[in-house]
């Protein structure tokens, strides 16, 4: 396969500035990547001014104006953490952090469920909160059967090697727009697997129409729409990152299909209720939440993308 000049030098920047991440010590690699982040905000104000509206629009008079930058400021500084961590487990030198997960109340909460439930899959709702890239690392090593379904980067270089980065290899990778991708998910899902997907995306389509952050958001049905035709319970499972380098994970759920409901009023109970406790988590802590997404979710449908 034949590259294009720009797609090469994009992978070999992106191989360069990587691999000097992945050398540094872990703490080391978090400093870098703060002094990064602090640039961006302060400096560049990369996307700052629609982050501070967001969180305004979403939190209204109940925060201060310097509350709102300190929440904007740390939702930042923990994506600019994330990439950091990312590269260090996933480099040229692959590694463990250095630092344990909390989650055991939340493996405590899923084994009660496959002991209840032997051989019954389900769907983790794993939305852009501390860092969620470490959901899709942990599982494999308490041995979660997870798979996942991922988009497709413009350069091929670049999506062979972000997708390294991002999953442990225990993950299996569906890529989005593949032949048959609706029977391999149910198949997978009816075999006992977890779907890890993130529920906290507008889509360009029509969706589903769910009542989150005072508006009314239009989300991917994928998450619902699968537990329902599988007949598997939703969980949402909360990354938090505490400080620089504490994290942990909360586990709600699981929230059951009813096979009793019309099939689009099922798949709309199941949204809500997973996006009504998001929508709690989040203004409990919204410095966990990453408020420069490209597409900002409370933007009305049809509409334009956030920039």
């Amino acid at each position: 396969m034949k590259y294009r000049p720009k797609h090469i030098a994009e992978y070999l920047l992106l191989r360069a500035v990587c691999g000097l991440i992945a050398l540094l010590p872990y703490r080391l690699a978090l400093a870098l990547a703060w002094a990064g982040a602090r640039l961006a905000f302060s400096g560049f104000r990369w996307r700052r001014r629609q982050a501070l509206a967001r969180i305004r629009q979403v939190l209204g008079d109940t925060v201060s104006a310097r509350e709102v930058r300190a929440i904007a400021w740390r939702s930042l500084r923990n994506m600019a953490f994330n990439l950091a961590e990312m590269v260090y487990m996933g480099g040229a030198r692959p590694r463990r952090l250095p630092v344990e997960i909390d989650m055991q109340a939340a493996l405590d909460r899923f084994r009660d469920y496959t002991r209840a439930n032997p051989g019954r899959g389900g769907i983790f709702a794993c939305p852009h909160t501390g860092n969620w890239e470490l959901a899709g690392v942990a599982a494999p090593a308490c041995q979660i059967d997870m798979f996942t379904i991922t988009g497709l980067q413009k350069n091929p270089l670049v999506n062979a090697y972000l997708q390294k980065l991002r999953h442990s290899p225990g993950v299996e990778l569906l890529e989005r727009g593949t032949p048959n991708l609706l029977r391999k998910v149910l198949a997978n899902l009816r075999n006992g697997r977890f779907l890890a997907i993130m529920p906290d995306l507008r889509s360009r389509q029509r969706g589903v129409p769910v009542r989150f952050f005072g508006g009314e958001v239009n989300l991917y049905p994928g998450m619902a729409q699968f537990a329902r035709q599988a007949n598997i319970p939703v969980f949402l499972a909360v990354m938090k990152r505490h400080g620089w380098t504490r994290h942990v994970m909360e586990l709600h759920g699981p929230f059951e299909p009813d096979p009793a409901l019309p099939k689009d009023e099922d798949i709309l109970r199941l949204s809500q209720a997973v996006m009504e406790l998001l929508d709690a988590e989040i203004r409990r802590d919204p410095g966990q939440w990453f408020w420069y997404n490209k597409r900002w979710i409370l933007d009305p449908f049809p509409g334009p993308d956030a920039r």
